[in-house]
């Protein structure tokens, strides 16, 4: 193990940021859904999946939904990570439980498309530097610290 505790550091700054990009890319999802409403409305019409006289507040209902699962998911991310970069290492369960209930609701939903491929890639990234060795280590040396 490196004594260096900024070069041994690196590795958990490396997955918080990870986590925070993940976040990061939900909360902007959201914003961009709202931004592209009425492309979304229209879309609605043409397909005629909602009669025309319930989109407006089907969309609302969902827009409204998919904001609060998100931006729930994108603070519970930034808690859990700032968690971990404390060296709180209870955190790395809890980040495996979230992401894969994120996920597991966002698969649930029935599509397949860019944002649950970019979200699964997060999420696999992030756990994948969460539980690498030298996060184990530098956890247990922050705990040994205490």
């Amino acid at each position: 193990m490196n004594n260096d505790p900024a070069a041994s550091a690196k590795p958990v700054r490396t997955a918080v940021a990870v986590w925070l990009a993940l976040a990061t890319f939900c909360t902007l999802e959201v914003l961009l859904t709202w931004f592209e409403q009425a492309k979304i409305r229209r879309a609605l019409v043409d397909s005629g999946i909602v009669p025309e006289t319930a989109v407006d507040e089907f969309l609302n209902n969902v827009l409204w939904q998919k904001t609060v699962f998100q931006l729930g998911f994108a603070v519970v991310y930034i808690v859990l990570a700032l968690f971990l970069r404390r060296g709180l290492a209870w955190t790395r369960v809890a980040l495996i439980a979230v992401s894969v209930f994120h996920v597991f609701l966002l698969l649930s939903g029935g599509s397949f498309n860019v944002v649950l491929v970019l979200i699964l890639v997060l999420v696999t990234g992030a756990l994948m530097l969460t539980w690498r060795q030298p996060t184990t280590d530098w956890l247990a040396s922050v705990r040994d610290q205490r």
